[in-house]
């Protein structure tokens, strides 16, 4: 409105109490945060939170955001058998903001604990099955859909890809019939299914998935929604053996990526690509952009990325002929992931270290890492298709015939067979 003040009539209408809401939020409310600007620092801090807590009046998201979290405490103290109950006989619980929290919370763990990320999943759908007539219909399909995907998400990482794709089927039931075709709730249910299909191998259904869920972040301007999707679409191009094109992807980051703005997924970006590059053999390169990546990761990175980093860093040294320091990262490594029952990834960091051994004619250490990884394997819930591979990897080393070309194809296969175990998101030289 810049300088324009009020009309007559709408200043007599305003005091008198006869101008329309909608009047209000066009020509009052702009016109006053022009003026003010502690109010308009009051407007966007208001606004981003309405954004965050998915709901489009300001008062809801305010008070419920501010009271959920002592009523998830409140469902926390009970036994995970007693949840259920409480939240079909509590009414005080059934909130949008308490449901928005649990979802919050079930995405922050599907990668640590999956579990847990289910039972929080599954506690929100139940609880959109209670949200009355104080919020709109159309929306609470929309937040059921969201828990759908969220709870299809857990499921996907604990391996039930069966189950997941019923949530899925579900959430798009609820999206059809809600209306809200280009909303947030769409976005992030294009964005989980993505991660679905890409761990089913149907890559070009993910990446069609990925691009659709991008082309509605940046339309509804959500630029850490639209980063995140960017960094999944180069993971399901790496994840097809399309190398190359995820390179190119991630050799230009700040077209979809605010470095500033987003430090952690920026940091990313430049790990994975750093990965990507060890891939193609571009050792050299990859040691070039390795010290960034580590400074990236000095403040930001959690204790499984350190880990993640050294393993990539074993492979840059294996890769320029640094032996010794290459097998160093891949024993420390290997310990780390066999310490976090991580078996599939220490699997893959001991055909690192395979290779390494073979190459170095190291064959007595050779017989006793297949050996140990057998055996710290027996004790744990193996697939038939990773037990195989590790039963060729054992033959493998006692026939001191391990090559780069045959830890690539068994690493292939594990990757295949590994089920529910862990995504691994930092690929050696295989």
């Amino acid at each position: 409105m810049g300088d324009r003040h009020l009309s007559l009539e709408t200043m007599a209408k305003w005091l008198t109490g006869r101008l329309e809401h909608d009047d209000l939020l066009r020509e009052v409310v702009p016109h006053h945060l022009e003026q003010c600007s502690g109010c308009r620092e009051v407007y966007e801090t208001l606004d981003a939170l309405k954004r965050d807590v998915g709901h489009w009046d300001e008062e809801v998201a305010l008070l419920e955001s501010r009271e959920a979290p002592e009523l998830a405490a409140r469902l926390d103290r009970k036994a995970p058998e007693e949840r259920a109950d409480l939240i079909e006989e509590d009414e005080s619980l059934h909130t949008w903001g308490l449901c928005h929290l649990l979802l919050k919370r079930s995405l922050a763990a599907a990668r640590q604990d999956p579990g847990a990320a289910f039972d929080l999943a599954d506690q929100a759908v139940r609880l959109t099955a209670h949200l009355g007539s104080t919020y709109d219909p159309q929306w609470v399909l929309g937040l059921r859909a969201r828990a759908l995907a969220c709870r299809a998400n857990a499921r996907r990482v604990l391996g039930e890809l069966r189950s997941a794709e019923s949530d899925f089927r579900q959430a798009h039931g609820c999206l059809e019939r809600s209306g809200m075709d280009g909303a947030h709730f769409e976005a992030e249910v294009l964005d989980l299914e993505s991660s679905l299909r890409r761990d089913q191998r149907r890559f070009g259904v993910a990446l069609d998935l990925a691009e659709r869920a991008l082309d509605l972040y940046r339309k509804l301007q959500d630029s850490h929604g639209a980063a995140k999707v960017f960094l999944k679409k180069a993971k399901i191009l790496e994840d097809s053996n399309d190398l190359e094109g995820a390179i190119e992807l991630l050799r230009r980051p700040e077209e979809s990526i605010d470095p500033e703005g987003e430090p952690n997924l920026y940091a990313t970006a430049r790990f994975n690509l750093l990965c990507c590059l060890v891939r193609i053999d571009h050792h050299r390169d990859a040691e070039n952009l390795l010290p960034e990546v580590r400074l990236r990761f000095q403040d930001i990175a959690q204790p499984l990325d350190i880990v993640r980093l050294r393993w990539t860093e074993g492979a840059i040294a294996f890769g320029l002929g640094k032996e010794e320091e290459a097998g160093a990262a891949f024993r420390e490594v290997q310990a780390e992931f066999l310490s976090l029952s991580m078996d599939y990834n220490a699997a893959l960091v001991a055909l690192d270290l395979a290779v390494l051994l073979s190459k170095q004619g190291r064959g007595a250490e050779l017989k006793q890492l297949a050996v140990e990884l057998m055996a710290a394997f027996e004790s744990r819930e193996i697939y038939r298709e990773s037990t195989a591979v590790l039963i060729l990897f054992q033959r493998a080393c006692e026939e001191e015939r391990m090559t780069l070309e045959l830890a690539r194809q068994l690493a292939g296969l594990l990757r295949k067979g590994r089920g529910r175990a862990e995504q691994a998101s930092a690929p050696s030289f295989q």
